[in-house]
């Protein structure tokens, strides 16, 4: 899978033309920077593009434009930054706790940016919390593309779902459901690591597939696997559908044991399990649909 990530700050550039965001909810203390001090902030406001906005460990702000709003909870600092009425969106969130209703598009349209992640949408709701040792992104309607860009990761988070993107640790996405985390390169990577999955590759059911293994007299060894659904130990080569091995045996289906080769359960396959002096010892089973092969070496 290939991903074709668009980077924000290319929209970021562009000349303000949308209308501004406009105060309608307020509470406690919230400022903004006017000419190099901060200033009360008053129902009513219009906030320009890219000021600075502040809300004290009392204050809360609502924001709204049209049928998207922005809502601020206490000790949270934000900029707003408008790509135009038809393009990006952009808060810049230095640290708090911001949470976005965005209108429905079919494009990528609005997005949340701390020090550790961005969050990007289409339409949605959802909640990103930011402070020093990282930042977190909760999705409670729709689908956020959730970026760690420390570690150049992505995934899509799905309601119920958190992200989270820490110092000390990289993308992880915790909750209901399915979860793919990806590389900028669109490899596939171990959810909360920063770590490749092996690639596997499946000569299961009723297809076609080849194993290789080598295995010395005690049954440890490289193991090579070619399987789905198999289950396969210590010096295991495996082409299987259900099918379980155990050390020293390289199995294409079915049920194998030591020193046996087989392609049974759905597979119609060859196997061959040989001495290191080449005497073979095995025993090569077929049946089923498909094809399977497994050759294995076992030395004294």
């Amino acid at each position: 899978m290939k991903l074709s990530l668009s980077f924000l700050l290319l929209f970021i550039a562009v000349p303000s033309m949308a209308a501004e965001w406009q105060v309608d909810r307020l509470r406690g203390e919230v400022t903004q920077m006017l000419d190099g001090s901060w200033q009360p902030v008053r129902r009513g406001d219009m906030i320009d593009d890219d000021r600075l906005l502040r809300t004290a460990s009392n204050g809360r702000a609502g924001l709204s434009r049209g049928a998207e709003t922005i809502e601020l909870e206490g000790d949270t600092q934000i900029r707003i930054v408008d790509a135009g009425p038809d393009m990006m969106t952009t808060v810049l969130q230095d640290f708090g706790t911001v949470s976005i209703e965005a209108e429905r598009r079919n494009v990528q349209h609005f997005s949340v940016q701390t020090p550790f992640l961005a969050a990007v949408v289409k339409g949605t709701r959802f909640t990103v919390r930011s402070n020093g040792s990282g930042a977190s992104v909760d999705v409670d309607r729709g689908e956020v593309q959730v970026q760690d860009t420390i570690n150049d990761l992505v995934v899509n988070v799905r309601p119920g779902q958190e992200a989270t993107v820490t110092n000390g640790a990289p993308l992880l996405v915790e909750g209901p459901g399915a979860v793919a985390v990806y590389s900028f390169d669109g490899v596939p990577v171990a959810n909360g690591t920063a770590t490749e999955t092996a690639r596997a590759s499946n000569a299961g059911g009723n297809g076609t597939g080849n194993a290789f293994g080598l295995t010395d007299s005690t049954g440890k060894g490289k193991s090579s696997s070619a399987r789905d659904n198999g289950n396969g130990v210590a010096a295991s080569s495996n082409a299987s559908s259900n099918g379980t091995s155990n050390s020293a045996s390289s199995n294409a289906g079915g049920n194998g044991n030591s020193a046996s080769s087989n392609a049974g359960g759905n597979g119609n396959g060859n196997g061959a399990s040989r001495m290191a002096d080449d005497t073979e010892t095995g025993e090569s089973n077929a049946g089923g649909n498909g094809k399977g092969n497994a050759f294995g070496l076992n030395k004294d």
